[in-house]
């Protein structure tokens, strides 16, 4: 009785593990309703770039991809994104991922579009949510600026991805702005969710090795 009863509950923490960390990835927006949305942000939260907080995605609220899925796109080099989305497993690991997505509001991610994080300098102000823009250039500001890095060197080491922007600029964010509890427990969240963590959350020094 008692094996019979430790074999259930072996297979039904399987069965649970499984429905979380494998689940379908062939839709990428339905994924992300479910486990981004769903799973996730199912209680709300606070948007990325603006510290607002929220319910719920709406149509004032989006998910935001630190490293842009257009980046990814031309890497792939794989079409559109209907095309990508249709014929490209590797895309639909990579937009699924949610170590690379955010919530934030669509407002602003409208205007960040394809724009690289770099450092402007003093030169331009800061703008909506201490965000400065140049052109295709954006800097964060300072207490994300070592989430973008972290998300971008994470993309570059999971998926072979090229790092978009200086390597060199993105480490000093990383190390001017370390990880934060509540960055860590989003990990934390992620890893559960899919099964897998950002090693530059959870080792920093791992950043010591890119190149």
């Amino acid at each position: 009785m008692k094996n019979t009863l430790f074999l259930t509950t072996i297979l039904s923490s399987l069965v649970v593990s499984s429905s979380v960390t494998g689940a379908d990835i062939s839709d990428p927006k339905a994924y992300i309703k479910e486990h981004f949305w769903g799973n996730l942000y199912k209680d709300g939260g606070i948007t990325f770039y603006c510290k607002e907080p929220f319910k719920g995605k709406s149509i004032l609220i989006d998910e935001a991809y630190i490293y842009s899925d257009g980046w990814i796109r031309d890497e792939l080099n794989c079409g559109s994104p209907r095309q990508c989305r249709q014929n490209s497993e590797d895309y639909r690991k990579m937009v699924t991922d949610m170590h690379n997505i955010y919530p934030a509001e669509s407002r602003f991610e409208l205007k960040r579009k394809n724009a690289k994080f770099e450092f402007i300098g003093d030169e331009v102000a800061a703008g909506d949510c201490g965000v400065k823009r140049s052109f295709n250039i954006i800097e964060p500001a300072d207490d994300i600026k070592g989430d973008v890095a972290r998300a971008i060197f994470y993309m570059h080491k999971t998926y072979n991805l090229p790092i978009v922007g200086s390597t060199g600029q993105l480490k000093r964010w990383h190390i001017n702005d370390p990880v934060s509890p509540e960055e860590a427990e989003r990990n934390r969240k992620i890893s559960e969710i899919q099964g897998n963590g950002n090693v530059f959350i959870t080792n920093p020094d791992e950043a010591n090795n890119l190149q």
